[in-house]
């Protein structure tokens, strides 16, 4: 008959228990640690790509707004020839007649070129704050926890030049001849129900005068973008905790990111309504 030995658990198995005792803390210390890393290093990145985006976007509605400005220097520029055409298209009656055909186009108030004028200042100042909005909306849908600085100086966004020709008349004086009657240009408001169909606000009449005279007026000609525009942002998180061990690691610190975009590709002056957003920081 077989005896049976008794059994002698082996001293190894109890190190080994120890062991992993010990090392047990200090991997979940090591798993909490990676994760902690990774949410940085995620949350740096998406930092970095919501102001980015902020300020893609602003600079994309700025590129829009410079568009249509340059689209109405177009109109701007049209207008300004049109009225250069119409004083030098003959002798006006006098004066007074000429400088009212003037006024018609531009009078610093209600001329065609100061309503144009006018539309531009309206986009300029629209387009500068909705970019502002744009960009604070791109922050809010991506890191609504975070504050979203603009650094740049809005006026410098909305600042245009204006540039002006000179066009030249000639003109009777007041003088009456004794010769016989000349044509003259008068001008009547094109808009005057009384002068409905193909007129244009001249109409020649004859009248005796004497001593044509040369004189020119100051239009306006088009608007030009003198300070480059440009928007910059600074994006800032505010210290948060992290997903694992935040005692242990103090949680995760305010976080900074910056960018600048700026409209590029077009331009006013050159009437290139060719504007687009780039980031250039």
């Amino acid at each position: 008959m077989t005896s049976l030995t008794p059994f002698k658990a082996s001293p190894e198995k109890g190190s080994i228990t120890v062991l992993i005792a010990f090392l047990l803390p200090v991997m979940i210390l090591m798993l909490a640690l990676v994760v902690n890393i990774g949410q940085l290093v995620f949350t740096k990145i998406k930092l970095q790509n919501t102001v980015d985006a902020c300020a893609l976007s602003a600079a994309a509605v700025q590129a829009a707004g410079l568009n249509e400005i340059a689209d109405l220097n177009r109109e701007m520029v049209f207008e300004n020839k049109k009225a250069g055409y119409f004083l030098s298209s003959g002798i006006w009656y006098d004066y007074q007649q000429a400088a009212n055909a003037k006024r018609f186009f531009n009078n610093s108030s209600n001329g065609i070129l100061d309503w144009i004028r006018k539309y531009q200042e309206q986009a300029n100042q629209s387009y500068a704050a909705d970019a502002e909005r744009v960009a604070q909306q791109v922050k809010r849908l991506n890191l609504p926890q975070s504050f979203l600085i603009a650094k740049h100086d809005t006026r410098r966004l909305m600042y245009l030049k204006e540039h002006y020709n000179y066009p030249s008349f000639i003109y009777y004086s007041d003088s009456f001849s004794k010769g016989s009657p000349v044509s003259t240009l008068n001008w009547f408001n094109p808009d005057d129900p009384r002068f409905a169909g193909a007129h244009d606000g001249r109409l020649s009449l004859p009248a005796q005068r004497m001593t044509p005279l040369y004189d020119n007026f100051r239009i306006l000609e088009k608007t030009e973008k003198k300070t480059p525009t440009y928007v910059d942002y600074n994006l800032i998180l505010p210290a948060h905790p992290f997903i694992l061990g935040d005692a242990i690691f103090r949680g995760v610190p305010t976080l900074r990111a910056m960018a600048a975009a700026r409209p590029a590709g077009g331009n006013i002056y050159n009437l290139r309504p060719s504007y687009g957003a780039i980031l250039v920081k």
